[in-house]
């Protein structure tokens, strides 16, 4: 049997994983690998999966939960990319509230399906202008876990980021987080991808890193954050145009959450039209919008749509919040819509399906 390469990427919300993946992808099917990818998520119905069919890179999604917590499910998304399409590399995206990877997800695939798969070094993506002052000691410390467990730090945004800036950073993170590795990046411009992304191809992950971690703490961090995922339809009347009305409804989404202080941990928007597929998203309140997928297409009478939005707020404020703002957004550009799907909550404790504190 030829084993996967399964490349893991971690890092908080709104790092800019699934860019990443989708470069990383893009590159290494250039190269000539067979790439497939696998999305994460607390709940379901994700940006993240349908932006990765809209480019058609062969994608399986863990939804409902982590992938620790969710381990078997993990394994068979694993294993139908391996029936379907044979890959030589599998790009993974944990949920990015989750830490604890190396003991929870690579020490298990290891330990229990070495034969299938090897491992590269796990890397956590970094945003540098990420402000974690806005989410409270609890987050910050899930947050500062994330790191200390990398095996690569791969800052991302570099193309964001002042001169100087751009040389004291990786710097800095060399000596906070002694004997990791730091790479620069920018997952929007593909600048430095190739060169995160071949060492990867060859390396194995060490597997040392372990965690002392406060699961009690860990737990109160995701508790802290609001989870929303919505679906539905949009009837244009007398017609729809996509990219106005997404704007329209980030704006105000982006403008509610400020006023009411509810820091934004990601926010993304797709839409999907029988000519063309949009995906933008907010990543920090007070932020510019950032497209992802931006075409202009025609004005259409029919759109399907679907929001995740991960904010520093109670599942009740973050749904009123984000009805108002639909309903007020539908009803101002003329656009009658229909909730196919709508859950919004709190993550539960993570409780992992395996916890390897050693390498056997």
């Amino acid at each position: 049997m030829v084993k996967t390469r399964l490349v893991l990427v971690g890092g908080f919300l709104g790092a800019g994983k699934t860019t990443l993946l989708q470069r990383a992808a893009e590159y290494l099917t250039r190269q000539g690998y067979r790439v497939g990818v696998v999305t994460n998520d607390q709940g379901q119905q994700l940006v993240d999966t349908a932006l990765f069919h809209d480019q058609r890179i062969p994608v399986q999604e863990v939804a409902g939960g982590c992938f620790c917590c969710h381990f078997p499910d993990l394994l068979t998304s694993l294993r139908r990319l391996q029936a379907e399409m044979q890959p030589d590399v599998i790009l993974a995206e944990p949920v990015g509230s989750c830490t604890d990877l190396m003991a929870t997800v690579l020490r298990p695939i290891w330990t229990y399906h070495a034969a299938e798969f090897e491992i590269a070094p796990l890397t956590i993506l970094l945003d540098p202008q990420r402000e974690m002052r806005h989410f409270g000691s609890t987050v910050s410390y899930l947050h500062d876990q994330q790191l200390l467990e990398a095996e690569v730090i791969a800052v991302n945004k570099s193309d964001l980021l002042a001169s100087d800036a751009r040389h004291e950073l990786p710097d800095a993170l060399r000596r906070a987080y002694a004997g990791k590795q730091v790479v620069s990046l920018s997952a929007r411009t593909g600048d430095g991808v190739a060169a995160w992304i071949a060492p990867l191809l060859t390396a194995s992950s060490r597997l040392e890193q372990a965690l002392d971690l406060d699961y009690t703490t860990y737990a109160e961090a995701e508790a802290s954050l609001g989870w929303l995922n919505a679906r539905f339809v949009l009837s244009g009347q007398p017609s729809l145009s996509p990219t106005v009305w997404m704007t329209q409804l980030l704006k105000s989404l982006g403008q509610a959450f400020g006023q009411n202080r509810m820091a934004i941990a990601h926010l993304k928007l797709h839409l999907n039209t029988p000519q063309a597929a949009l995906k933008a998203s907010l990543t920090q309140t007070g932020d510019s919008i950032i497209w992802d997928e931006h075409s202009q297409p025609e004005d259409v009478d029919q759109a399907a749509v679907i929001l995740n939005a991960r904010v520093s707020a109670s599942p009740d404020r973050l749904r009123v919040t984000v009805q108002q703002a639909i309903a007020e957004t539908c009803a101002r550009l003329q656009t009658p819509f229909d909730y196919t799907h709508f859950e919004c909550f709190s993550p539960l404790p993570p409780e992992p399906t395996f916890r390897l504190l050693t390498r056997p």
